[in-house]
């Protein structure tokens, strides 16, 4: 390892790929990622929307998602407010969308940093981090040894949990405490192509077929109301799962549940600065929105494209308004999310006095949350 990069970025995730990649397509030619992999049954987040195979073009990846093991997925169905809604991908042109296999895609991504040369350390843990005359001075725990480096760029691609901003002291905003109650099930039904999603009253329901023909089935709630409720004990969920109106058409509910439950964090929540003095956050360490809009991995793709002229002005010497750009364009995001979020909660009026639903009726408006 060199004891001096230009540019470190925490996490190794789609997002922390993505910036790492771009940066070096824009002139940053010594990267680290320091990565600190968590320990998960299986991933979340399968279905990615049609616009990710352009980003992977634009970070100069094969967008072929087939020839990687995904599949496509043709449309969104959803049972919401007591109406069946089916969106065609055909009918906005947007191209096909993806049933991923998470594992494989972060991996690919994680293959192509390493061929362009970027110093991947693995596991490793950020213990103590200052900024000190112009750069960053790190120290990094891998294998088993303790490191010291200094890099001129810092970036924060490490999740929800967004360790470098909360180093820095910046204030990350949660909007609710939603979490997934998931298992993978062994056959995905009559689901292929699709992405069903239905709302009840403990929340909502979210199915997906996977390409090794299995299937994602989550029920998303708030963490209390899990654990209240017992949404995580099999036989409730199964029941659940058998009251379902559409979800049960597509997937039928066993008579028995005989896979274990899953518990993963989905909230939804900012950061209210996006960028700093030789640093910036991507990803879910930016902003993490409810997987209701399917945006989780293009947006982390995307935050690294946009992150890349950013650190590249910075190493040149530039100033700060790429970073400010930046800020903004983060702002026009959480903005547009916090909207779209309301009016899709709204729409749902059945058990507007359940919790679940009456806390995200009566939100702030978008503009007093910025």
């Amino acid at each position: 390892m060199a004891a001096d990069v230009d540019l470190v970025v925490l996490g190794a995730g789609p997002a922390g790929c993505a910036t790492a990649l771009a940066a070096m397509a824009a002139g940053v030619e010594r990267v680290a990622m320091l990565d600190r992999p968590a320990r998960q049954a299986f991933r979340v987040g399968e279905s990615a929307a049609p616009d990710v195979a352009d980003k992977l073009r634009r970070l100069g990846l094969s967008d072929d998602l087939e020839a990687g093991g995904h599949r496509r997925y043709y449309a969104n169905l959803s049972r919401w407010a007591g109406r069946r809604g089916y969106d065609d991908f055909l009918r906005h042109s947007a191209g096909d969308g993806w049933h991923l296999d998470r594992e494989r895609f972060d991996e690919a991504l994680r293959l192509a940093c390493r061929a362009r040369g970027v110093t991947l350390l693995t596991p490793s843990v950020l213990e103590a981090v200052r900024w000190s005359e112009g750069e960053w001075r790190l120290e990094v725990a891998h294998s088993a040894r303790h490191h010291a480096l200094r890099c001129r760029y810092l970036v924060d691609a490490s999740g929800r949990r967004a360790a470098l901003c909360r180093r820095l002291g910046v204030e990350r905003r949660r909007l609710d405490e939603l979490v997934a109650v998931a298992c993978q099930w062994p056959s995905a039904g009559r689901l292929e192509g699709i992405t069903l999603v239905e709302s009840v009253a403990e929340g909502w329901w979210y199915a997906a077929p996977l390409p090794d023909g299995s299937a994602l089935l989550a029920l998303m709630s708030d963490a209390g109301l899990v654990r209240r409720q017992g949404l995580r004990h099999g036989d409730t969920f199964q029941a659940l799962w058998a009251q379902t109106e559409e979800l049960q058409q597509w997937l039928p509910a066993p008579s028995r549940l005989d896979v274990t439950l899953h518990c993963f964090p989905a909230h939804s929540g900012f950061v209210t600065r996006a960028a700093g003095p030789g640093w910036l956050a991507v990803g879910d360490a930016l902003s993490s929105f409810d997987p209701l809009t399917s945006s989780g991995i293009s947006n982390a793709l995307g935050d690294g494209l946009a992150a890349a002229p950013v650190i590249a002005d910075w190493l040149d010497g530039n100033g700060r308004e790429a970073a400010r750009q930046y800020a903004r364009r983060a702002n026009r995001g959480i903005g547009r999310f916090l909207q779209e979020w309301q009016d899709q909660y709204r729409r749902e009026r059945r058990w507007s006095d359940h919790p679940f639903w009456s806390r995200r009726q009566g939100l702030m408006p978008a503009d007093e949350a910025m």
